[in-house]
């Protein structure tokens, strides 16, 4: 049926979303240092995983725009802390 999502899908999706907020709250408890530490991992792993793709090499390409994101997330808590 369209426009109906499967209970798979839904547990997936749930899933995704508790991911994203405990690692909300993992980066809301960590001091600014702390947080350029991550970035700085996170930036790394991001160009490690932009080689693998030119390769050909990366079978999971949906890392890369996760990785991408949680980097995003990571520069906007310092950004908040900045200010």
């Amino acid at each position: 049926m369209r426009g109906q999502v499967s209970a798979e899908a839904l547990r997936e999706l749930e899933t995704e979303v508790m991911k994203r907020r405990e690692f909300l709250k993992e980066i809301a408890g960590l001091d600014k240092t702390a947080l350029q530490d991550k970035a700085t991992k996170l930036a790394e792993e991001l160009m490690k995983l932009r080689f693998k793709q030119a390769s050909k090499q990366l079978e999971k390409g949906h890392l890369l725009q996760e990785t991408r994101r949680a980097l995003a997330r990571v520069q906007t808590a310092i950004r908040q802390k900045a200010a």
